[in-house]
């Protein structure tokens, strides 16, 4: 038969478990519960992740709806996974154009809020962008990313690509031979590449040996990424595209009369 002190201490012990439950559900019902919660399924259960689910972003989605509406105290930070999450939900339902398309919607309606929630936040300008129709618009918020970071890749790029096609290639060409300077990621470095090459073959003023280029860009964002990671291909190949882009020339188009 437990004595009086055993049978204390299993009454304080049941006693702290209870009060710790209870503490830990509380916690689970707040804004900042709902948010890690969303923020856990929503990672894990992106597109390209393992075991990932359709299901659990939508359970994400959920959950920081809940810690937005119950004003979870960084809004920014919710808004920003809740952008991720409706871009996968986008590819989840890819094979239903329809609904693909209102969560591209929905993900763009975030990234408006965004805008009025941060508007030096580099990184939702750049997602802002995505929004706007006009290229005017979008060369202002490049513009408006590089007052804040004039070192942003991504942005110093994009304004390149816009500028060519605004007929302006020399002065775009120079931004996207910048950019492309700039950025430091393998996959984001082949990336630019192939773009250069297909915004100059859009303009009607396509890069000679663009095939190769691109193939040598391949290879080397294959070194730079595969094992122990080799940089010195991708650093070689840069010098060398950098240099065929400077030497490339585009005939500029003649200025209407009419429009001066």
């Amino acid at each position: 038969m437990p004595n009086k002190s055993t049978a204390s201490m299993s009454w304080i012990s049941q006693l702290v478990l209870t009060i710790l439950m209870v503490s830990f559900l509380q916690a689970q019902d707040t804004p900042a519960g709902h948010f890690a919660k969303g923020k856990k399924l929503i990672e894990d259960n992106c597109v390209d992740c393992m075991d990932g689910t359709q299901k659990g972003e939508e359970e994400g989605i959920r959950e920081l709806e809940t810690a937005l509406q119950a004003h979870y105290a960084k809004p920014v930070d919710a808004y920003k996974l809740l952008a991720d999450a409706y871009a996968n939900m986008s590819s989840y339902v890819q094979k239903n154009q329809s609904d693909s398309q209102a969560f591209q919607h929905m993900e763009y309606d975030v990234y408006r809020k965004l805008y009025e929630l941060a508007p030096d936040d580099e990184h939702v300008l750049m997602d802002y962008s995505l929004t706007l129709t006009e290229a005017k618009d979008q060369i202002a918020i490049c513009r408006k990313i590089l007052s804040l970071n004039p070192k942003n890749a991504d942005a110093r790029f994009s304004l390149g690509e816009l500028l060519v096609r605004q007929d302006k290639v020399k002065q775009g060409v120079e931004e996207m031979k910048q950019g492309l300077a700039l950025e430091s990621d393998p996959e984001g470095e082949c990336n630019f590449v192939q773009r250069v090459i297909e915004a100059l073959s859009q303009h009607h003023c396509p890069l000679k040996h663009a095939v190769i280029y691109n193939a040598e860009a391949l290879k080397a964002e294959e070194a730079a990424t595969q094992g122990p990671g080799d940089p010195q291909p991708m650093a070689i190949f840069k010098r060398k595209f950098v240099a065929a882009m400077e030497q490339h020339v585009c005939t500029e188009p003649a200025a209407n009369p009419k429009s001066r």
